[in-house]
Order: structure tokens, then sequence, then C-alpha cells
């Protein structure tokens, strides 16, 4: 229990303000001319019990529309990509290597490639929003 007249609302409140002050304390759009990220569907992710206190602790819907606007404002390109699969396929050859999300590695049984989950999806994300926008043609 918290004493001294601090109630939940008013943390939440300060919480929530810091995430948006720490949103805007990036400078992705003054940086880059094109983001990719992930199309996904915040509401249905957060229908998992498992998942939903921490998809909303992140506060990447709030991330998301604040890269809108910067977009937005300056005159930058964000590029949704599809999330099926992202994390499964190999950034490398293009396998697909099924796991668990308790697994934080990609190890491809194919070519070899040892990546951590998240950087080898990124690179799937980068490289099917930059295909999607026609900066890398399709072979």
């Amino acid at each position: 229990m918290i004493s001294e007249g601090i109630d939940c609302r008013q943390i939440e409140h300060c919480i929530s303000r810091f995430r948006a002050a720490l949103a805007h304390l990036f400078r992705l759009t003054n940086t880059y001319s094109v983001i990719c990220v992930e199309d996904l569907n915040i509401h249905n992710l957060v229908k998992n019990r498992k998942l939903s206190k921490s998809i909303h602790d992140t506060g990447c819907g709030m991330f998301r529309q604040f890269l809108v606007y910067k977009c937005e404002r300056d005159s930058g390109q964000l590029v949704k990509v599809k999330p099926h699969f992202t994390t499964q396929d190999c950034s490398n050859c293009g396998k697909r290597v099924k796991k668990s999300l308790s697994v934080r590695t990609h190890v491809c049984p194919d070519c070899g490639l040892v990546l951590d989950r998240d950087y080898n999806a990124a690179s799937n994300i980068e490289k099917a929003g930059l295909i999607q926008i026609g900066f890398i043609p399709v072979i």
C-alpha cells in the first residue's frame, strides 16, 4: 500500500507522461526518411492474458502514434509491414524456423545464421518494408 497521500492514479499519470516524453526524445524521423514497423493490431495482442500487461506497459501504441505524427511532420515515410513470421523467417536465407516466444535466439539450420530473435525480426521488417515501397526489387 502506498501512503503519504499518493494514489495509484497519480503514479499512473506520471508514468504515462514519462512515456510520452520518452517517445518525443527519439529523433528517428530526423535521422531516417523511411521507417518500417510491424503493423501490429495492439487491440488483439492485449487479449492474450499473459502478455497484455507487458504490452500496455511498453506503450507501443503511443509510440506508433508519435511515429505517424512525426513522419508526417518531417516528410518521412512510415511503412507498415505485415507481422506474419517476421521472427521465424531467417533474414539471411528465408527459411522458416519455428520457435516459441521463450526462445530469444534465432538459429537457422540451413545457412547457420545465429542472431538475436529481435535483430532477425528487425532485418526482416526492414527488408519487407523496402520491398513494399519498391526500394528493393523483388527477385
